[in-house]
């Protein structure tokens, strides 16, 4: 099964998906070439596998089920994700928008993290570019703009005619503007029923994004991050540039929002947690609510192959039935999975030195 929709990747299914065993493969692809820059990797695993033969098995069929693959379905462009595992017979291919880089993963369920990450960094939007002439409203999935609404205004310009004319001409004018924004309101009303974005840039003359937050019912209004009035005239690079500069920066304090909503309930005794084994406990126990780490954090772990328990820390037994029997893997990676099957947020930042002081990671809680 190929696809092309690197945001309508359910996380919480590939999360779902769990072995006793590291006999789930994970690759990404940055583009065709990356077919032999991987050549090496998957040598070394090889060869690291060799010892235990159920691993070696795993990953000799599942590099089978890729190559054929491939073999069938040219990859020729674009960017490319992979996951597999002959043990429960499974195999899919999801084409990304836009590249996370080349990985082979070996580990006990799909690696998900850079999906994560991704859907983070560059959640779908709509963007209103409007003026008193026209409004358009694009949506922007992956960074890029797929469709657009257009609507048409007639609000007249302001003009002087003095006394009762003036005030006549100006209500009708208010009314006219009134009404352009109700149209503009009930077009995204609609894209947010069918599910298009998650939040809302809007963008162009003062006048007519003012009228258009006044009339937006109050769900629509949680959505919007980011405003700002544009000059018009300055061309489409210009618009492209400033949307996501905007939309950016609303992102990066939206980040900085969740830190300081986490720091001052954790300073009042509240509902939060600091530290990755803190973090761990509480997304086990479907506590989280929304956890936030800086981007460039590493945690290890460990997963025990026989009671299947997950702890941090590079341990060489398991701490619930002293097995020896364990194996290393990217903790962040396996909490994103925890927080994708109880409905959770993950939240990854551009480094908050604050959050660095404390562990690199920390959540808010439900309870």
């Amino acid at each position: 099964m190929e696809q092309n929709m690197t945001h309508g990747i359910d996380l919480r299914r590939l999360s779902e998906m769990t072995s006793n065993d590291r006999a789930f493969l994970s690759i990404y692809l940055s583009c065709p070439d990356s077919l032999n820059a991987i050549r090496k990797r998957v040598k070394n695993i090889e060869k690291m596998l060799k010892d235990n033969s159920d691993e070696s098995k795993h990953f000799s069929e599942n590099m089978k089920l890729v190559n054929d693959h491939l073999s069938k379905v040219p990859y020729k462009s674009g960017g490319l994700c992979i996951f597999c595992c002959w043990l429960n017979d499974y195999f899919e291919v999801q084409k990304l928008d836009i590249p996370v880089g080349d990985i082979v993963w070996v580990d006990s369920s799909p690696y998900i993290r850079p999906l994560a990450e991704f859907q983070d960094e560059y959640e779908d939007f709509a963007v209103v570019v409007a003026d008193n002439r026209a409004a358009k409203i694009y949506l922007v999935t992956s960074g890029t703009a797929e469709g657009e609404e257009t609507i048409k205004g007639k609000v007249k310009n302001h003009v002087r005619v003095g006394g009762w004319s003036q005030q006549r001409y100006e209500r009708r004018r208010d009314k006219q503007l009134h009404h352009y924004a109700l149209d503009i309101v009930d077009k995204l009303t609609e894209l947010d029923r069918e599910g298009e974005f998650r939040r809302i840039i809007l963008v162009g003359s003062k006048e007519t994004i003012s009228e258009i937050r006044k009339v937006m019912p109050e769900h629509l209004v949680k959505q919007l991050v980011g405003e700002k009035a544009l000059d018009m005239s300055r061309g489409e690079d210009y618009f492209d540039r400033e949307i996501f500069d905007l939309f950016f920066e609303e992102e990066r304090k939206s980040e900085r929002e969740l830190w300081e909503r986490i720091k001052g309930q954790y300073m009042r005794g509240g509902l939060a947690v600091v530290g990755v084994d803190d973090v761990l406990n509480a997304a086990k126990m479907a506590r989280v609510e929304k956890m936030i780490v800086n981007r460039n954090a590493k945690f290890s772990g460990i997963r025990c192959r026989d009671c299947e328990g997950l702890f941090s820390g590079n341990l060489e037994t398991c701490t619930e039935c002293s097995s020896n029997s364990v194996f290393e893997v990217d903790l962040i990676n396996e909490i994103v999975e925890i927080l994708s099957t109880t409905g959770a947020e993950a939240d990854f930042a551009d480094e908050i030195s604050e959050l660095k002081s404390v562990g690199d990671i920390a959540a808010l809680l439900r309870y």
